[in-house]
């Protein structure tokens, strides 16, 4: 008589048992199963249960059937058997780190609005380049808050700004020599050498990189931090933005402009970005939410020159955009209302008060 303990779902539990029973050779090559009626009689089961069991471990390579004689064992399915049965261990529970400058309670009301009022979207998938409606407020933003023209089309949506300079090596492949800061935010320099990328490091002084280190480059692109570059958060100084516009003017590549921390290092109106005074489509803008809303938040965009649309379509348009259609609306409705322009204010002026303090 068959007495195996089952537990739900019965079906897959006689799978395993009988699975044990062939691995650890109980059941040897060529041996017959008890009948499927067998089982049900003596396990008080189902036939439909049985036959999923069976079916199972006959698509698995444990079993074959042979026509009007029943099940049969097949060979090579004897495993070692472990000393020791495997034991879950589970992780420790996550570390609880809450950001007590970002207005959580706002964010996930403004999330629950958005699930309300927008679910025919929600759970399709996005676009690549990133959902229409947040590529709309996105760029209403830059020409209101930044004086940036930029279209909709121009802007691109990513899971952080780490995918950003992954897309970028994408796009230009081996014709990407690119300058960076030294010193500058290590990621950047790992992702580019991970991709292939020919990397140079230009030597940073007090106003921005060395003009004589700049002159001397023969990168093609320059990937800066003009506002407040990492770790040093140095400013560039306005002649030496000037030159980074005027030496990227004369390349085949373009002047990387990586705008992480701007909205928070100027305490008044705020300076104008490289890409606004650039008067030659050779700017790409990159910026984080991550930053300015919080480090959970992995959503960052990057605005293309229009010269650039259709390269990114060609080398890129087919990858799909990773950050989902509920961050990407929640995050258009909060920019909307007024309340990440409320946040930015509100964390500028603590910044303001700690620096004098």
């Amino acid at each position: 008589m068959i007495s195996y303990v089952l537990e739900k779902p019965l079906a897959l539990s006689l799978y395993r048992h009988i699975r044990h029973d062939i691995e650890s050779g109980l059941l040897a090559a060529h041996d017959k199963l008890p009948s499927k009626r067998q089982y049900a009689l003596d396990l008080h089961l189902s036939l439909s249960t049985v036959e999923q069991a069976l079916s199972l471990l006959e698509q698995e390579g444990y079993i074959a059937a042979q026509e009007r004689k029943g099940y049969f064992v097949l060979e090579g399915n004897v495993r070692p058997q472990k000393q020791n049965p495997f034991q879950l261990q589970p992780l420790a529970p996550d570390i609880a780190k809450p950001d007590p400058d970002f207005p959580a309670s706002l964010w996930f009301k403004t999330m629950r609005q958005v699930m309300m009022r927008d679910q025919q979207y929600l759970l399709q998938t996005s676009p690549s380049a990133g959902s229409h409606r947040l590529r709309n407020v996105i760029a209403n933003y830059l020409v209101h808050q930044r004086s940036m023209n930029v279209q909709p089309e121009q802007i691109i949506i990513a899971s952080g700004t780490q995918e950003l300079y992954f897309l970028l090596c994408r796009m230009f492949k081996e014709d990407f020599h690119v300058a960076i800061e030294s010193p500058c935010y290590p990621i950047i320099e790992q992702v580019y050498q991970n991709s292939n990328a020919t990397v140079e490091k230009l030597d940073l002084d007090q106003h921005g990189i060395q003009l004589d280190k700049l002159a001397q480059s023969q990168s093609q692109f320059l990937h800066v931090s003009p506002f407040s570059s990492f770790p040093g958060f140095i400013q560039a100084s306005p002649t030496r933005r000037k030159a980074y516009l005027s030496w990227i003017k004369d390349k085949t590549g373009y002047l990387i402009e990586d705008d992480f921390n701007s909205e928070f290092f100027q305490s008044g109106p705020m300076l104008q970005t490289l890409y606004a005074l650039d008067h030659h489509q050779k700017v790409i803008y990159l910026n984080t939410f991550s930053k300015s809303l919080s480090s959970s938040l992995r959503l960052s965009y990057m605005v293309l020159p229009p010269t650039l649309i259709d390269l990114y379509e060609k080398t890129a348009g087919n990858l799909a955009c990773t950050v989902t259609m509920l961050e990407q609306y929640t995050l258009a409705e909060f920019i909307e209302n007024g309340s990440f322009e409320r946040l930015i204010v509100r964390r500028r002026r603590h910044q303001a008060q700690v620096q004098q303090a």
